[in-house]
């Protein structure tokens, strides 16, 4: 059984790569699309943000089963789910509410935030195409991201604060090819 208290590397490609078997529709937001653009950081996790369909939310919900995920215990999280809650979730039912989570995986961590990233469908809308292990990836606009980050004072945004204004300053068009080259280099292939 996957431990709510660890933290392993994500594994990119193979996340991705076991998505697009399960043919869930999603959108990637947070910092692995400042990774993308340029910026010089490695994510944590991957920010997965699915359409909210009955039939697409059971698609994830089978992801998440072969990915033995459960969801993370952080301390700090007021609001989040005790350990208790966390070793006892099931991903039944494939609602929004009960996939609302940071989830600790066999391949790393992945973080559904179904609306606080924006919601799928205006961000598909605006949408790059990105292709990671051979697997076309929607990806939102950096300007997504960056907004989100505005007033943030977490420890990690404080750290990543210079990264977050020089793509603010210079913001790049599209996702950067070498952006994809150097963070595939540094997380594990799996």
């Amino acid at each position: 059984m996957t431990d709510p208290t660890a933290r392993p590397r994500l594994q990119l490609v193979p996340v991705v790569r076991l998505l697009a078997d399960h043919r869930v529709e999603w959108v990637l937001t947070g910092s692995t699309v400042l990774a993308l653009y340029g910026g010089r950081l490695v994510p944590n996790d991957l920010d997965v943000t699915p359409a909210l369909t009955p039939d697409n939310l059971r698609r994830l919900t089978g992801a998440l089963q072969d990915l033995d995920a459960i969801p993370a215990f952080v301390p700090e999280w007021p609001a989040g789910p005790s350990l208790a809650d966390c070793r006892a979730w099931t991903p039944q039912p494939a609602t929004e509410q009960n996939l609302d989570h940071l989830f600790v995986t066999r391949l790393g961590m992945v973080d559904i935030p179904p609306r606080l990233c924006g919601s799928y469908d205006p961000l598909i809308a605006r949408a790059s195409q990105v292709e990671i292990g051979g697997v076309p990836v929607p990806v939102c606009q950096l300007d997504e991201v960056l907004s989100r980050l505005e007033g943030r004072t977490r420890r990690k945004d404080r750290e990543r604060a210079a990264i977050y204004e020089q793509l603010r300053s210079r913001p790049p068009a599209a996702p950067d090819p070498a952006g994809l080259r150097r963070l595939i280099d540094q997380l594990p292939a799996g």
